[in-house]
């Protein structure tokens, strides 16, 4: 935990629970969320360049730091008409995966929230790195919460 499903799951029910008061959270700003979810491990990449035998892990990890992360959506966000909103959305999504990793029981210091101001690490040291029951959990919300929206939904349809 967390994995993608997790990352991606938490964006969606989030967005999808803001949408009843926002509503900026429309279908295509609950995608740009989703994929600021899973931005952070984008250093991910480096295992393809492992088996081709070279080393970039040192080269691409900053992409797991928010520096790194926030640099990469707002270089995303350069590829779309509405910039700022694009960027703002991808940074949501960004925030839930570091709020999510936060809870992992981390083998080190833990996450570098505020390098390369400080290198204090942070962890809340609640849910270890193998634990599925997780996933089962943010699916099961997800669930939930596309039952309940749905359902209102088609409430406010039949009103009008």
């Amino acid at each position: 935990m967390p994995d993608w499903v997790v990352h991606v799951a938490v964006a969606w029910s989030l967005c999808r629970i803001l949408r009843f008061k926002y509503p900026q959270f429309n279908q295509p700003n609950t995608v740009l969320v989703m994929v600021g979810s899973v931005f952070p491990d984008a250093l991910k990449v480096s295992i393809l360049f492992e088996l081709m035998g070279q080393d970039w892990w040192d080269y691409i990890y900053v992409v797991h730091l928010p520096i790194g992360s926030f640099l990469l959506a707002g270089i995303a966000s350069l590829l779309f008409q509405k910039k700022k909103e694009a960027f703002l959305f991808l940074s949501l999504g960004i925030i839930t995966h570091y709020a999510l990793d936060l809870l992992l029981i981390q083998m080190g210091y833990g996450m570098y929230l505020f390098y390369p101001a400080s290198w204090m690490g942070f962890t809340v040291n609640l849910v270890p790195n193998d634990d599925y029951y997780i996933t089962i959990v943010a699916l099961f919300i997800a669930l939930v919460v596309y039952v309940l929206s749905e359902w209102k939904e088609k409430k406010i349809r039949s009103e009008d």
